[in-house]
C-alpha cells in the first residue's frame, strides 16, 4: 500500500522484488522502445523471459492508458527512483501475485471504478504467473 512516507520518500528500484523489478525494467523499456517508433515486444520478451509475458504487458499497458485518469508517468531508464505510477504498477503486481484483491481494490479504490480493478487485478495476475513460470 502506498503511504505518505513512500510519497516524501520515493521508492528506488533497489528495494522492489525480483517480478516488479522485472516490470518496471520492461514497462521502461516498452515506453522507451514505443518512443523511437521500434516493436518493443522481442525485447520486452528477452527481458520478462517470455513472449507470454511480453503479451499480457501489452494488455496492461493498454487497460492502464484506458483507465488512468492523467497521463502515465515513466521514468527514464537509468533512474534509480520510481515514479509515483511505477510504484502503484510495481504494488499492483505485488498484490496480484499474492492474490490480495482487497488490499489491490484498497491502493486504487480513489483512483478506478470497480470494474476497471476487476479486469486489471485479473491481467496482473496472469502477468505475475506468466512471470513465475
Amino acid at each position: 500500500m502506498m503511504t505518505v512516507q513512500s510519497l516524501v520518500r520515493p521508492l528506488t528500484l533497489d528495494s522492489l522484488a525480483p517480478a516488479p523489478l522485472q516490470l518496471i525494467g520492461a514497462l521502461r523499456l516498452w515506453a522507451l522502445a514505443s518512443r523511437l517508433r521500434w516493436c518493443p515486444v522481442g525485447t520486452v520478451a528477452q527481458r520478462l523471459g517470455s513472449i507470454c509475458a511480453a503479451a499480457q504487458l501489452r494488455l496492461i499497458i493498454a487497460q492502464v492508458g484506458a483507465a488512468w485518469p492523467d497521463p502515465f508517468c515513466v521514468a527514464p531508464p537509468c533512474s534509480v527512483r520510481l515514479s509515483h505510477d511505477e510504484a502503484t504498477v510495481a504494488a499492483m503486481l505485488s498484490l496480484a501475485a499474492r492474490d490480495d484483491r482487497p488490499g489491490f481494490d484498497r491502493l486504487l479504490a480513489d483512483l478506478l471504478p470497480f470494474d476497471v480493478r476487476e479486469r486489471l487485478f485479473a491481467s496482473f495476475a496472469a502477468l505475475a504467473r506468466a512471470l513465475d513460470g
